[in-house]
């Protein structure tokens, strides 16, 4: 029986798996803006360069994968990576969190005001103290944001601030 050569498969899986690493690290650097991945991002500045370091000390035996089998191997793991990165750009539904807040900004105040232990009248008026004249209590935040030209964060944060002697 003929022992298999891992390293004949395992190295041009690293190098694909990589390369997909290094891309979606730097895709994640340069257009996200969620602290939660920050980690990542700079784990994957990093591989890119340790890639590129390693594929220049390393060019004659990198050749090789390129003339040999290790070529497939690369090219499936690309295409498994591209693949994913094009299912989660096309089938995106957003995070919960972003969701929640599109929900929120979308509901009018009369829902919103008993949410916030207030009755719709009391709600208005302390929007009104804040800048935001209400005309409609069935405006949603974003339309009452949008006729302000405020930001929608800055109205929530008048709705779900601390009661005062409004």
């Amino acid at each position: 029986m003929k022992k298999l050569n891992i390293r004949r498969f395992a190295t041009p899986l690293i190098i694909g798996a990589g390369v997909i690493s290094a891309m979606t690290g730097l895709l994640m650097f340069f257009v996200t803006e969620d602290p939660f991945l920050f980690a990542h991002e700079i784990v994957g500045l990093g591989f890119s360069v340790a890639i590129v370091l390693h594929i220049y000390t390393n060019w004659r035996p990198f050749k090789k994968y390129f003339s040999q089998r290790g070529v497939i191997i690369i090219a499936l793991a690309w295409l498994i990576g591209v693949g994913l990165i094009a299912r989660t750009a096309i089938f995106s539904e957003g995070e919960p969190e972003e969701l929640i807040m599109e929900k929120i900004e979308q509901t009018s105040l009369t829902r919103i005001a008993p949410i916030v232990d207030l009755d719709v009248e009391t709600l208005m008026k302390r929007l009104g103290h804040d800048g935001y004249t209400v005309s409609d209590p069935e405006m949603s935040i974003e339309a009452l944001a949008e006729k302000h030209g405020a930001d929608t964060d800055d109205v929530l944060l008048s709705v779900f601030r601390e009661p005062t002697n409004d």
